[in-house]
């Protein structure tokens, strides 16, 4: 079986996600939906069966032919209700890239640098140990980052050859001013651009809450 960090792996993929879900911690997917009608599908789940499928923690279903990103959950092979408001950010032909942030009551949801949505929790995060995508898409890469506040030697696994892999997008030159931070950019003191560090006198959750 795969583990993430992993680049183009072959649609329907399953992985694990090493130790699971916790609060903190970011998933970010880049893909494309080439063919117009077709969906991603995307469940971080609690095991690794698929027919019937484990306990889906998160379930994101990303349908531009229907102008929706579906949100929704799975528990004991049962539907829960869908989410759907916001419409969809996402262009048959446009490469996405969906950050998913885990935060103790909820999961912050944002495409291509723009946050998009809340989901509660309805299951418990530390449930969420696999990620399985599926239907008419290609996937550049699934990769992830484990803040773990006050720790600056935690290094993610990850290719050293993304060394803004976590951050939506590399610093701009020194020319051109400095935009606001992307929404659930992690600290600027981790050694490949993020996470593990903090900002003098001012908390992570602080930093989230300006955003909103």
């Amino acid at each position: 079986m795969a583990t993430i960090p992993i680049h183009s792996p072959v649609i329907p993929f399953l992985g694990l996600i090493p130790g699971g879900l916790s609060h903190g911690r970011m998933l970010r997917i880049k893909g494309i939906i080439t063919k117009h009608g077709e969906r991603c599908q995307i469940h971080i789940q609690s095991g690794a069966a698929l027919s019937p499928r484990d306990d889906v923690t998160l379930h994101i279903s990303i349908r531009p032919n229907e102008y929706a990103i579906v949100r929704n959950t799975i528990k004991n092979q049962v539907v829960g209700p869908e989410e759907r408001h916001g419409g969809c950010p996402v262009r048959y032909g446009e490469p996405f890239d969906l950050l998913i942030l885990a935060e103790g009551g909820q999961y912050k949801i944002a495409f291509n640098g723009v946050h998009f949505c809340t989901f509660a929790h309805r299951l418990p995060v530390h449930h969420g140990r696999y990620i399985a995508i599926s239907g008419g898409c290609v996937i550049y890469s699934i990769l992830s980052e484990h803040d773990q506040p006050g720790s600056s030697s935690y290094q993610p696994n990850m290719p050293s050859s993304y060394p803004h892999s976590i951050g939506f997008a590399p610093p701009p030159p020194p020319s051109m001013p400095m935009a606001p931070p992307p929404p659930y950019t992690p600290l600027p003191t981790h050694p490949i651009g993020g996470g593990g560090g903090h900002y003098k006198g001012r908390t992570r959750r602080a930093l989230f809450l300006k955003l909103f």
